[in-house]
């Protein structure tokens, strides 16, 4: 179960954003606007989706079927809901105006949710779904397709497992398999450092999907200047991404293209609350060669100016 991942798609401004219609390309789209919902799809697994407000080349994503099946169900193999931004504006094709009440346009392109609707029962938001049903615009089987989308998401969820008391409440992390991810940080020696000392990554596994453990304790809590030295042999299209995290949270993410083979380093700022750390080095795509990382205090914290 994963939290709703929006906007779907080209999302990239607020001013206007019920109103605007993005025209992009079909390349663009796929290569740039489209490209994290897939990942996060694919391989976050995700299962819960929001559309936009606005519309892609003419209609609103609310109800742009080609967005919301074509491309999202039959060919990422998405088994989840999709839900409208609230009171999100529809329609079916590039010459008709956009309105909240065209919730037919919606069905058919399986956006399942309507968000938000005050008594549905009484049709109070007066949307076009049992006309439409009854002049044969939408039929039942889309309207059941929506069903078994909504009803499917309810019962694979932490919720109902609870409710049927077969869920410990115990959650998984996605990316984290590894049993060095689960080592107790009190089996870690903590490495002491003296300002701008650095820790030996030489030889350390950094393949997809690796994590490095380490501990480091410091004299000073408050901001590091955080260096990561690294090469590699690919070429200099390629990206290998490198996330620190810091006692469990993210503190950076460092993006190393192809370096011909030279050392090159890359420093973040990240902030230390603790004067022992407990460390993780994650490496989503391999290719990097690491030789080691150093800490340097930034901006001293302390409880009289924090």
């Amino acid at each position: 179960m994963t939290g709703t991942l929006k906007h779907f798609s080209a999302n990239n401004q607020e001013a206007h954003r019920h109103d605007i219609d993005s025209v992009v390309s079909k390349r663009a789209l796929r290569e740039i606007y489209l490209k994290g919902f897939e990942m996060a799809v694919k391989e976050g697994r995700a299962t819960s989706i929001m559309t936009t407000y606005g519309a892609v080349n003419g209609i609103w994503t609310a109800g742009l079927y080609d967005q919301n099946t074509r491309i999202l169900r039959d060919e990422w193999g998405f088994e989840g809901i999709v839900m409208t931004d609230w009171w999100a504006k529809v329609n079916f094709r590039e010459d008709e105006s956009a309105n909240r009440q065209n919730t037919a346009a919606m069905v058919r392109s399986q956006n399942d949710l309507y968000m938000v609707v005050d008594r549905p029962d009484l049709n109070s938001f007066e949307d076009n779904t049992m006309a439409s049903l009854e002049e044969g615009v939408v039929t039942r089987g889309e309207l059941l397709r929506s069903a078994r989308n909504i009803c499917s998401f309810i019962l694979k969820s932490p919720a109902m497992e609870r409710l049927l008391g077969i869920h410990d409440g115990s959650v998984e992390v996605l990316g984290f398999e590894d049993e060095t991810n689960q080592q107790d940080t009190f089996e870690l020696d903590y490495q002491h450092l003296e300002n701008g000392e650095h820790v030996d990554l030489s030889g350390i596994d950094t393949s997809t999907g690796n994590t490095h453990v380490f501990a480091i304790s410091v004299d000073q809590t408050g901001t590091y200047d955080i260096t990561l030295t690294a090469r590699s042999n690919a070429g200099e299209w390629a990206q290998m991404p490198v996330t620190l995290f810091a006692n469990n949270i993210p503190g950076a993410t460092f993006t190393f293209n192809g370096t011909d083979g030279e050392w090159v380093t890359q420093t973040k700022e990240v902030f230390f609350l603790n004067q022992h750390n407990y460390l993780q080095l994650y490496f989503a795509l391999s290719g990097l060669e690491v030789k080691d990382v150093s800490f340097t205090l930034a901006d001293e914290f302390s409880m009289k100016n924090g």
